[in-house]
């Protein structure tokens, strides 16, 4: 049985890689380097695409370990984070 494969996952591969593409790394040399600019972005692109709120988000990516291994997430970002990223967006 070939490996099935969510299209979650698929949509949050393909905008976490053309955010790699597009975006540098970090957007200021002093941030914390929790997270990078393109898994955020790829978190707001994911958030519009599945038409959510930002609070909604933080609680979707809590329960999808596969989006959040594709993204290469290292913990849940809050969903002030979301929104900063969105505004610097």
């Amino acid at each position: 049985m070939p490996n099935r494969e969510s299209r979650y996952v698929r949509v949050a591969r393909l905008a976490y890689q053309l955010a790699s593409q597009v975006l540098l790394r970090c957007s200021h040399p002093k941030s914390p380097h929790h997270f990078t600019l393109p898994q955020l972005a790829a978190c707001v692109l994911m958030m519009f695409y599945l038409d959510m709120s930002y609070r909604d988000m933080d609680e979707w990516l809590l329960a999808t370990d596969a989006v959040c291994t594709t993204l290469v997430l290292p913990r849940i970002p809050d969903h002030s984070t979301l929104q900063r990223t969105f505004k610097k967006l």
